[in-house]
């Protein structure tokens, strides 16, 4: 599902999010926080997504897109705090799930970046997650080149940013991509108000919007969190 911009920015005012962290310029400015020093499971490689935290836990699925300039503010904003309180005290996991193909071509190629890095160097993936976000050029840009995110992954310090490359270069990670968007689909069948990025489905729930229009999480999210945590 590809939405023009006027039908996307619609889908992600439904959500309440306000505010944009990305397009910060030609300055690039590297993260250092909570998001950057997520733990991540003993066994990554059994992920087919970005996820920090323990299994077994309670789950929270931030729904989001490489280019989303909605998900750069929620990224660089709220989520530490969904870190901080719930994921690093053991009360709550996270997973990223991508939704490709939602705002250009090359949101697709950005996908598959963020699966390879997951897979070359998982213990960097939240730095290069909050790197990219940080950083996004123009979302009206087809910026997602193999250069440009190999220099991000250079830039985040992913410890074999060639090996991204090739990754990129040989459709590596393209099924996994296409299923996350399948379940996402999946979803949206389920919550037909899923319409947009960021969005959280928390334990199974989805819980609209994230922010208020002062940029501020609303009760309904801050409630469902701490009510899964408690449980």
């Amino acid at each position: 599902m590809t939405l023009s911009r006027r039908r996307f920015l619609a889908a992600a005012g439904a959500t309440g999010v306000v505010g944009l962290a990305g397009c910060l310029g030609s300055s690039e400015t590297m993260p250092d926080g909570p998001v950057t020093k997520a733990p991540v499971p003993k066994s990554p490689g059994d992920y087919t997504y970005a996820t920090m935290g323990d299994g077994g836990k309670p789950v929270v699925t931030y729904i989001g897109n490489w280019k989303c300039v909605y998900c750069a503010a929620f990224s660089t904003n709220y989520l530490k705090d969904i870190v901080t309180k719930y994921v690093e005290p053991g009360k709550l996991s996270l997973e990223f799930r991508s939704w490709p193909n939602l705002i250009g071509p090359d949101d697709v190629r950005a996908a598959r970046a963020g699966l390879a890095v997951w897979n070359v160097d998982p213990k960097t993936y939240w730095t290069y997650h909050e790197y990219v976000m940080a950083n996004q050029p123009p979302e009206s840009q087809e910026w997602a080149t193999t250069d440009k995110l190999v220099s991000f992954a250079e830039s985040a310090g992913v410890s074999n940013p060639e090996a991204v490359r090739r990754a990129l270069e040989d459709g590596t990670y393209q099924q996994p991509v296409q299923a996350n968007r399948q379940y996402i689909e999946k979803l949206r069948r389920r919550y037909p108000e899923l319409r947009g990025t960021p969005a959280l489905i928390v334990d199974g729930t989805f819980v609209p919007p994230i922010r208020d229009r002062e940029g501020n999480p609303t009760e309904e999210v801050k409630q469902a969190l701490q009510r899964v945590a408690e449980n």
